[in-house]
């Protein structure tokens, strides 16, 4: 048992489970000024689309502003894909472009995506940018589209109370 339980990471939710049917989310932008690293795991229940393969695409957004903007930049990020609920098994890691992954309707129901991102990728991509986002936007026509976001980052400073890496 790790007894230094909440030091090592700080754990915070991004989006609540909720059917957003065909309405694309973003969650609240991560604040990458004490972080050494983040991930997200999104997790979908149900993915019902008007017709076979219609999918909610995951991107990755950084920007300079933690205010929706002009600013906002999609970058590459690493992921894994795990197999349905109540299992133990992943995919391998895949290195998605700035045009994201996809989570398909029926073939991923039930199923997380485990979200890298790497902050050399952040700055590369824009050299003032220290906030991330993850957006999901479902294309077709919907009916469910179950899902939550959860938030992993790696602090520099690491504490009891963590600081807010949310803005």
């Amino acid at each position: 048992m790790n007894t230094q339980f909440g030091m090592l990471e700080n754990v915070f939710p991004l989006l609540i489970p909720l059917d957003r049917t065909a309405t694309a989310a973003a969650t609240p932008y991560v604040d990458l000024k004490t972080v050494n690293s983040l991930s997200f795991l999104v997790y979908y229940g149900a993915l019902t689309g008007a017709s076979t393969g219609d999918a909610v695409t995951v991107t990755v957004e950084c920007s300079s502003t933690s205010a929706s903007s002009a600013s906002e930049v999609a970058i590459a990020f690493k992921y894994r894909k795990s197999a349905a609920t109540g299992t133990n098994t992943w995919g391998a890691v895949t290195d998605a472009t700035s045009s994201g992954v996809t989570m398909a309707e029926n073939a991923d129901d039930n199923k997380a995506l485990l979200i890298e991102v790497d902050p050399a990728v952040v700055a590369a991509a824009k050299s003032d940018a220290r906030y991330v986002r993850l957006v999901l936007t479902p294309a077709g026509s919907y009916s469910a589209s179950t899902g939550a976001v959860i938030g992993f980052i790696d602090p520099i400073y690491k504490q009891t109370t963590m600081i807010s890496a949310a803005s």
